[in-house]
């Protein structure tokens, strides 16, 4: 399949909040994003972009005004969840003690995905190998935080011919 252009990586993403003040907190403290700044949007809502790095912003917080206190967990949007890339499993286990000590409750995992981690619960089998787990932000968006993703270069199969049989049921 022929492409005009290519995706380098997912630069950032905006996520429906109830309460932009507590959520710009809760994204500092508890993930250590900086915020880049806070407007207002339209006559009642608000914005706030919030970065990792040096890039202006990786996640913004929109507030909408059918996503009220009563129904922020009711599933309002079809956002799954957000993937959060760290660098190796060291980082990750760092990751996964620190948000723990910071009493945020791990709602599944840490697993493997893959045939690495089994067909247990929650797992995905025909996974990347990556290592993750799941948590939720005071509006019940589902964050994962995940390291060591299984490359696929451009042109092959996964799972490769000489390992596919790991992968059968």
């Amino acid at each position: 399949m022929a492409k005009g252009f290519t995706i380098r990586r997912v630069g950032h993403v905006g996520i429906q909040v109830t309460n932009v003040g507590r959520s710009v907190q809760w994204y500092s403290d508890i993930l250590g994003l900086t915020l880049t700044g806070r407007w207002p949007m339209g006559e009642n809502g608000e914005m706030a972009f919030m970065r990792f790095t040096d890039d202006h912003h990786n996640i913004v917080l929109f507030t909408h005004p059918g996503f009220t206190e009563e129904n922020r967990n009711a599933g309002y949007n079809a956002l799954q969840h957000v993937a959060l890339e760290v660098d190796n499993r060291d980082e990750w286990l760092k990751a996964l003690a620190d948000l723990r000590r910071k009493g945020v409750e791990i709602v599944q995992g840490p697993l493997i995905h893959g045939p690495e981690g089994g067909r247990g619960p929650g797992n995905a089998f025909g996974g990347s190998g990556s290592r993750s787990f799941y948590f939720l932000d005071p509006d019940g968006n589902r964050l994962e935080i995940y390291t060591d993703m299984m490359k696929v270069p451009e042109g092959e199969q996964f799972p490769r011919a000489e390992y596919a049989d790991v992968f059968k049921p």
